[in-house]
């Protein structure tokens, strides 16, 4: 008789898909996000890009918007955060993405480059193709509270380091409006939104999602 052996989950490496008329808007937790949000959300009108959410970690419970895709590098949580989503009356993300699989809730994943949520978010973002990329409550500083538990951050300065040796790299393409990521990349204008970049850093990523 065979024995029949359950094999897990594989995974295959997905290419990149071009968003040139789409700005990526990544949601952390820091600082004010909502209204970062706003500003972000009426300066792609303005510049005529349509917008792709990006929501890591609370945000995933909280973004009272439709959200693309879920970012976490707590996967944990996502048994918490995606009900009280979907008992919100918000909509479930069609994408949610880890560094690794966790319980059939995690849609796709990617390598983390250790700088916090906000990082992973917004490599995702790259990976995909994205060329305009609005980080909104990404300060990447103790100063700035957690939108919820109003609290600073004790952990910014280790997770800054994991930004450091990809700033070059994130320049081109990515922009916050405040705190340590404001100074190291600038704030989003109307004139970069309405840019043609062309991507200078297009790698096969290092992506994955259920075969």
């Amino acid at each position: 008789m065979i024995a029949h052996v359950q094999r897990p989950p594989t995974f295959r490496l997905v290419p990149r898909a071009p968003t040139t008329q789409e700005a990526a808007i990544v949601m952390g937790s820091g600082g004010d996000p909502f209204a970062e949000y706003e500003q972000a959300r009426d300066l792609c009108a303005r510049a005529g890009r349509t917008v792709t959410i990006f929501a890591g970690n609370d945000m995933i419970e909280k973004f009272p918007h439709d959200i693309d895709h879920a970012v976490t590098l707590h996967p944990d949580k996502l048994q918490l955060w995606l009900p009280r989503r979907r008992s919100a009356g918000f909509n479930v993300p069609p994408k949610v993405w880890a560094h690794r699989e966790y319980a059939g809730a995690v849609t796709d994943w990617t390598r983390d480059w250790a700088g916090s949520t906000g990082l992973f978010g917004i490599k995702v973002a790259r990976e995909l193709g994205f060329v305009h990329i609005i980080g909104c409550g990404i300060p990447m500083t103790k100063e700035a509270n957690h939108f919820l538990r109003k609290e600073p951050w004790g952990h910014a300065n280790g997770f800054i380091r994991g930004w450091t040796g990809h700033l070059e790299e994130l320049r081109p393409y990515v922009r916050s409006y405040s705190g340590w990521t404001l100074e190291q990349l600038g704030a989003p204008t109307e004139q970069w939104l309405r840019e043609d970049i062309v991507d200078q850093h297009s790698n096969l990523p290092q992506i994955g999602l259920r075969a």
